[in-house]
């Protein structure tokens, strides 16, 4: 009898574990069928500018549909001994949440300018937890400390806000 209540009790939890796995893997999908469709849609509109910094430009670029915010995303290189290090940060939202997020840098030799990728890394997102996560490289996804959630939020935030105050700054370049 004891076997039997540890055996369905072993398949519940299972089952319940799995369902949620299950869950979260239909979310990634309706994610990547939504990017799809922004990817394709012809009423995007699409913006970008620069800020320039004391050692790298930062260059920005989002897109828009109507009023809402799509897409943002930056890029910067830095000099790394032999090496140019491109940075890269991307953002999809859906009704002004994160949904999909992915950071990457690239290592390109000076000498030959022969890219390497370095480090990628792709996170699906519901309700501003990630879902899911792929990785390719060796970076910051093998650091046992590192708050990935944290970060995202931090990168999202000082890039949503610098992009809204460029878009209203532009707006009203635009009224004079």
């Amino acid at each position: 009898m004891k076997l039997k209540i540890f055996f369905l009790l072993f398949v519940l939890v299972f089952g319940l574990g799995f369902s949620q796995s299950k869950a979260d893997l239909i979310k990634v999908e309706n994610i990547n069928k939504y990017s799809d469709i922004i990817d394709k849609d012809s009423q995007i509109t699409k913006y970008q500018f620069q800020v320039k910094g004391k050692n790298k430009t930062i260059h920005y670029h989002y897109e828009k549909k109507g009023n809402e915010i799509v897409k943002i995303s930056r890029e910067w290189k830095e000099n790394s001994n032999n090496w140019w290090e491109l940075y890269n940060d991307y953002f999809l939202l859906k009704n002004g949440e994160r949904v999909f997020a992915s950071q990457s840098i690239t290592y390109t030799n000076m000498s030959d300018a022969e890219d390497i990728i370095g480090w990628s890394v792709s996170f699906w997102i519901d309700k501003n937890k990630v879902i899911h996560m792929t990785s390719l490289g060796h970076g910051k996804t093998e650091m046992d400390d590192w708050d990935y959630e944290s970060e995202l939020k931090e990168n999202f935030n000082y890039m949503l806000k610098t992009v809204k105050n460029y878009d209203k700054n532009r707006k009203a370049d635009k009224n004079k």
